[in-house]
């Protein structure tokens, strides 16, 4: 397949960057990682998509120079971020100026509609570093198992305390491989593996007698891999990756590191103006609609009235939103916009969700229905326009 052209991205970061960091045998960035793994890949040309079309508008001002550095930079996915955002504003009818208070600190979008000014501050939100230390862990077991014929399939459960790259981790797959040349020699149809560190496992097999010692090794392994006959020799081993049920379990707590990333981004919005926050969640799956509004308005408080005897009927409950959320704390942010992206055959589909502050005191701007539908879909969300919501 023929390499794109990529004529915008040459025109921006210059002919010899992109020959060796997206077309080189040896990539270090990100793009050409991408091009490397697959020629054919979406995130190539969707990315010389948004620099055309940034290059191209006549409502989008910017640096040439801090943008071809945040493109050359790591973290390029936030910069598609700000990117796919000023693209969307320019397309909706708004003026928009990347950096607008450059070099000082501030909002990474100023967006100008009939003269009124919006700050917009984006933020890419990428698994956190729980997920990050799973997904690694996972791939150093699966990278190993795929590449070691036999006629097993394997069932991992393995606690938090295993580190990616970690000795422990090592022993412990190398245990997996001793155990599959074992169970091959025997014949064995199922077995269970019990691992608590090297040295320090038992193998157990349907017909095998354990002692006192293989019983205090069980009771202490974190890690544990279940073996399954297939009845046929594969080229790889595969593989499916549990955790251990916790008791008791433990809760979602998306909306507490969304807060944390929302107190940080608001110092990035000036005082007295229209603030937007917008999230790119693309890589949260998981990321519930219920953690969304817990994080911004608060958590849902149920309250039934009083009795005065056991007997007495219980009366209607009331429901409400206790005064922890977000939004009730800063006067910096109008709105909040979450985002999520589809990335296929190098074309995106964008979803983007406006949750308006619920604030209702003279120093926050609360935003109208017109305004807010500029940025992305209300849903449900339209009582708290500046023209529907109560005060205070």
């Amino acid at each position: 397949m023929a390499a794109p052209n990529l004529t915008y991205l040459r025109k921006l970061l210059g002919d010899a960057w992109v020959d060796a960091e997206v077309f080189g045998e040896k990539p270090s960035h990100w793009l050409g990682l991408w091009q490397k793994k697959d020629s054919a890949n979406a995130w190539v040309p969707y990315t010389e998509s948004l620099v055309q079309a940034v290059l191209s508008s006549k409502q989008i001002s910017f640096d040439a120079g801090v943008l071809t550095n945040k493109l050359k930079s790591p973290d390029i996915v936030s910069t598609l971020a700000e990117m796919e955002s000023a693209v969307f504003l320019a397309e909706q009818g708004f003026t928009v100026t990347f950096e607008p208070t450059a070099p000082l600190k501030g909002p990474d979008l100023r967006a100008d509609w009939e003269g009124v000014p919006y700050f917009v501050e984006i933020r890419t939100i990428g698994r956190s570093e729980y997920e990050e230390r799973r997904n690694s862990v996972t791939n150093e077991i699966f990278s190993k198992l795929n590449s070691t014929p036999s006629s097993y399939r394997v069932r991992v459960i393995v606690s938090d305390e295993y580190e990616p790259g970690s000795a422990k981790l090592r022993e412990a797959i190398a245990a997996i491989l001793t155990s599959l040349d074992v169970l091959k020699e025997r014949g064995a149809k199922s077995a269970r593996l019990h691992f608590a560190d090297k040295g320090d496992a038992v193998l157990e097999l349907p017909d095998g007698s354990l002692n006192d010692k293989h019983q205090s090794i069980m009771r202490r392994a974190d890690f544990t891999v279940e073996f399954e006959h297939l009845g046929k020799q594969l080229a790889g081993t595969p593989a499916s990756y549990f955790e251990p049920i916790k008791h008791p379990p433990e809760p979602v707590k998306d909306h507490e590191r969304m807060k944390r990333i929302l107190q940080n981004k608001r110092k990035q919005l000036p005082s007295g103006a229209r603030g937007i926050i917008l999230f790119d969640v693309s890589e949260l799956f998981m990321l519930s609609e219920f953690s969304i509004e817990r994080a911004l308005y608060g958590d849902t408080v149920v309250e039934f009235p009083r009795v005065n005897s056991p007997g007495e009927a219980v009366g209607q409950e009331n429901w409400r939103r206790s005064r922890n959320g977000f939004l009730l704390q800063t006067s910096r942010v109008s709105a909040v916009v979450f985002q999520r992206r589809e990335l296929k055959d190098g074309s995106s589909k964008i979803v983007r969700q406006v949750y308006p502050t619920n604030r209702g005191d003279a120093d926050t701007i609360r935003l109208n229905l017109a305004e807010l539908k500029r940025f992305g879909d209300l849903g449900d969300h339209e009582h708290l326009s500046a023209e529907n919501a109560p005060l205070g």
